[in-house]
């Protein structure tokens, strides 16, 4: 890459903290609807970070908003470089690059390094191998991230002992509490009533000071923020027809406050759509096998089943279906949610499953490719059609986002489903304080009966997700959607 290139990809060395003025992912996030923030990193000397995420969703913005900070502390702008690896042609080529780097900058206390889209690169781990043993690993950051999550998570795993641990982080769409509380303050400049702009404020306090712990759960959180279910109610339709991703809300938003136009443009569900396939591209597989498995999940979705039974439909062995799963599961695409077996303290290996998209908009984007429709069309179809299973793949990808940690704590450690011989099901099993579990059932309707939810001695506390209904019986929680969604925080591990 000639070095006019890499100046061009490093504004800030010409412009210093007025860059953003001349960046397009910090100009499109300055003209957006809404500049929604994510955590930051904690950045210190000799370390390498690794923000593992599917594409689109924001980590490139992520990493300018992280430059844009370290400049507006005074850190040297010519003690940063940016790489987009995808732009590269070789490891070699990075190994150049940030070689230079470092030996012009050689009197420097601290340099950084930020590596986007490494997975790009054959062999780029051997690059990270490299810095991290090399002499001057104290004096670097680096931050590296990827849209391929399999070639991430196998590869990070051979740089034990390298400065890497404790430092991988999930880039994922905001969660349902995220969306509202930096929603609140620019959607009231918009609303006519009075009322809601006044009630959106009230809930956003409410929020701030109350998170729904799981692990051991008290209904006193829920009660407090329950006074704005009404609020909540609003807010959710707007989160469930877009799904937390940030350029999908603007869209939206944008339509539907500057256009007066309720829409989600055609490009882009084009841009999701080119997502899942050319992960299916990269990964060297069938089209034509991922499609029909893709379809066969929407149409059998929130349901339980196994893999066999998926290859008998389609005439392929259940080995396939298992390969192909897997790696969509590992492209952050797909949940495959595991009947537990209490006996065993273990996921039944031979169990059913349940499989949901690990994001509504997925599920949009998905079915807009199978069928060829319009986009937002599809969507208010299944939104009609299917609100209630496409409401509890959301509770599944909210829930799964908890507590999980890289390599300590993956989300199949503490959230399963269960069924009884019998036949009778709990949605969601969730590992609570101990040896405690929870059992989380979503019915989605105006009244749900006490006596239609199948209660287990080994959950010590049931929740009940519902429409509207709020009350406790014995040790069962009744809790409406919003209300729930909203008390639920992240992992440390989620920016």
């Amino acid at each position: 890459m000639r070095f006019e290139d890499i100046s061009r990809e490093n504004p800030w060395w010409k412009f210093g903290n007025k860059f953003h003025n001349y960046d397009r992912h910090l100009r499109e996030l300055h003209n957006a609807f809404i500049e929604y923030k994510r955590k930051p990193l904690d950045l210190k000397n000799g370390n390498i970070y690794i923000i593992r995420g599917m594409r689109q969703i924001g980590k490139t913005t992520y990493i300018k908003q992280t430059i844009r900070s370290l400049l507006e502390n005074d850190i040297d702008a010519g003690t940063i470089l940016y790489i987009s690896c995808d732009r590269l042609s070789s490891r070699k080529e990075l190994h150049n690059l940030t070689s230079n780097f470092i030996q012009q900058n050689i009197e420097a206390r601290t340099l950084y390094l930020f590596l986007d889209e490494i997975t790009y690169l054959k062999d780029w781990v051997l690059e990270l191998k490299n810095l991290a043993d090399s002499n001057y690993i104290d004096r670097l950051i680096i931050v590296a991230t990827g849209s391929n999550p399999i070639k991430l998570k196998e590869k990070t795993e051979r740089l034990p002992g390298r400065r890497v641990e404790g430092n991988e982080y999930y880039f994922k769409p905001l969660n349902f509490r995220d969306f509202v509380f930096q929603s609140i303050d620019r959607l009231s400049v918009h609303i006519e009533s009075q009322e809601l702009a006044d009630a959106l404020v009230g809930l956003k306090g409410a929020i701030e000071k109350n998170t729904i712990d799981l692990y051991n759960f008290n209904p006193t959180s829920v009660k407090n923020i329950l006074p704005f279910k009404e609020e909540l109610d609003w807010l959710f339709a707007t989160y469930t027809l877009t799904g937390g991703i940030p350029v999908v809300i603007n869209d939206y938003l944008a339509q539907k406050y500057i256009n007066k136009k309720e829409n989600i443009g055609p490009n882009i569900y084009e841009r999701f759509i080119r997502v899942v396939l050319g992960d299916i591209t990269k990964l060297r597989r069938s089209e034509t096998t991922a499609k029909a498995i893709l379809k066969e999940i929407i149409l059998k979705y929130a349901s339980r089943y196994s893999f066999t039974k998926i290859g008998n439909s389609l005439n392929i062995s259940h080995q396939t279906v298992i390969e192909y799963l897997e790696l969509f599961e590992n492209s952050l695409l797909i949940e495959v949610v595991s009947s537990y077996d209490f006996n065993k303290k273990s996921a039944r290996i031979k169990g059913n499953k349940k499989i949901y998209f690990s994001n509504p908009f997925i599920y949009y984007s998905v079915a807009a490719l199978l069928s060829g429709e319009d986009g937002f069309s599809i969507t208010e179809e299944i939104l009609l059609k299917n609100r209630d299973i496409l409401i509890e793949g959301m509770v599944a990808n909210h829930l799964a986002r908890t507590k999980e940690i890289p390599y300590l704590k993956e989300w199949k450690t503490f959230l399963w489903m269960y069924y009884t011989k019998t036949g009778k099901e709990i949605d969601f099993i969730y590992k609570g304080g101990g040896d405690g579990y929870l059992g989380i059932e979503v019915k989605y309707r105006e009244e749900v009966d006490i006596r239609e939810i199948t209660h287990i001695r080994e959950t010590g506390k049931d929740i009940v997700l519902t429409k509207n209904q709020f009350e406790i019986v014995d040790d069962m929680t009744f809790i409406p959607i919003p209300v729930f969604l909203a008390g639920l925080g992240n992992s440390q591990r989620t920016l």
